[in-house]
């Protein structure tokens, strides 16, 4: 395969393959959550598992179970995975604990190395910056770039100053944007919010890169409807790529993008 393809496998979880590397994110493909959040079910079934991805990497956002799942990555492990797995330093714990040995505590403009590909977490707001007392995001963004692609992906973001200016540093193919918002209903529930799609959808515009919104269509409880974020998109002007569940776009090159299930 030539060029990057990005799929999208739900919630924030997609796999990205360019030059023989694969690398999943924040892989949520259990149904964990229906199990612990009263009144809260998948609107469709995992795609797939996390062994069938075969991830040379693995890189979550934080904490959170929609994000880090301990039952999707039990699974994994216990089939026999073992791909270099990445996660904020202060949320390693879990990791070591279902038994992955390769893990990276990752930190802010610390760049590694997976296969060629090389990944930078940057300073991730969800909904505030929080640092653990030794002064390490529990949060983060990572652009994951392959060579002649790179990726920026948000996980759980909200803009904070100096973030577009951040992202403008790189030349990123495409942007991996939460789209579900927030608001004081959930807020009083403890559901912490997100960009809203008017959010990313002046982010990408202003940044003239295309986006794939996130976080939007597995949960009704906090999502967002796929009209609403094409409009907002049309709205400021901005590239969207809509995908759904399974489905994947090639970017061949910066003029030419294929989008197939």
């Amino acid at each position: 395969m030539d060029g990057l393809q990005v799929t999208y496998l739900g919630q924030c979880c997609f796999l990205l393959e360019a030059n023989g590397i694969r690398i999943v994110t924040d892989p949520y493909l259990s149904n964990s959550i229906d199990k612990d959040a009263n009144g809260w079910h998948r609107a469709y079934e995992p795609p797939c598992t996390l062994e069938e991805l075969r991830p040379d990497c693995i890189i979550i956002s934080h904490s959170h179970d929609d994000h880090m799942d301990s039952a999707t990555l039990d699974a994994y492990r216990r089939a026999g995975g073992n791909a270099t797995i990445a996660a904020p330093a202060p949320e390693t714990a879990l990791l070591g604990k279902l038994g992955f040995s390769r893990i990276i505590g990752a930190r802010a403009e610390h760049r590694f190395n997976v296969k060629g590909a090389v990944i930078t977490p940057i300073a991730c707001a969800h909904t505030l910056l929080d640092i653990d007392e030794i002064g390490r995001f529990r949060n983060l963004s990572y652009f994951i770039d392959f060579g002649d692609n790179c990726v920026f992906f948000g996980g759980d973001m909200n803009l904070y100053d100096g973030l577009e200016e951040r992202i403008a540093l790189e030349n990123c193919s495409v942007l991996l944007l939460p789209c579900n918002g927030r608001d004081e209903d959930r807020i009083s529930q403890g559901i912490i919010g997100n960009t809203t799609a008017e959010e990313a959808s002046c982010l990408a515009a202003h940044l003239n890169v295309p986006f794939i919104p996130t976080h939007h269509d597995l949960y009704a409880a906090n999502g967002c409807s796929v009209e609403e974020i094409v409009h907002a998109a049309e709205t400021a002007g901005a590239h969207i790529i809509v995908l759904k569940p399974g489905e994947c776009v090639d970017f061949e090159d910066e003029d030419e993008l294929d989008v197939d299930d």
